[in-house]
């Protein structure tokens, strides 16, 4: 008898230390089932970096393979939801005309500098360092033709600065 009730009390202990995790495992699957369930957070499969073109700073040369942006629906998803990019490409949103524009960084993953071209190709404004996700307005404080992204710290890693120029060739 006294080993029978040993074993249940063994059999108890060992039970009710289970429970805390078994409640966390069906904790984790519902919140999992939540996220996957709910499409405004659902994160859909990072796009991949598609060269369309390429881009020289004049001063000194450097080289950035681009994506282009040249349509709604590109300048809309621009480089929301990838997750990186190699220091050697950027995103190069083309407009039909001049005007002051502003970007944001929702959903955007990879900290930016993010650089304003005038209609000659010449950097207006720098956005240096761009807070990933921000919703927080980044204009251009100039009428802007051009839009281009790299990643962050890639204007000061290479000397890039205000007045500069570039070119492109877009495929």
């Amino acid at each position: 008898m006294k080993k029978i009730v040993i074993l249940l009390f063994v059999g108890l202990l060992l039970f009710g230390s289970m429970i805390p995790k078994l409640i966390n495992i069906f904790r984790k699957d519902d919140e999992v089932s939540t996220i996957s369930n709910n499409p405004t957070n659902a994160v859909p499969n990072e796009p991949l970096f598609v060269k369309e073109g390429e881009l020289v700073f004049l001063k000194n040369n450097k080289q950035l393979t681009i994506e282009v942006a040249d349509n709604e629906a590109e300048t809309t998803q621009g480089l929301m939801y990838r997750k990186s990019m190699p220091d050697s490409c950027g995103m190069l949103f083309v407009f039909p005309d001049s005007q002051e524009r502003s970007f944001w960084m929702k959903n955007t993953y990879i900290p930016l500098d993010i650089l304003y071209l005038d209609s000659q190709k010449q950097i207006l404004t720098i956005q240096a360092n761009r807070t990933p996700f921000s919703e927080e307005a980044i204009p251009s404080l100039k009428e802007a033709q051009y839009v281009l992204e790299v990643n962050a710290g890639y204007c000061q890693r290479n000397g890039i600065q205000q007045g500069d120029k570039v070119d492109f060739k877009i495929q």
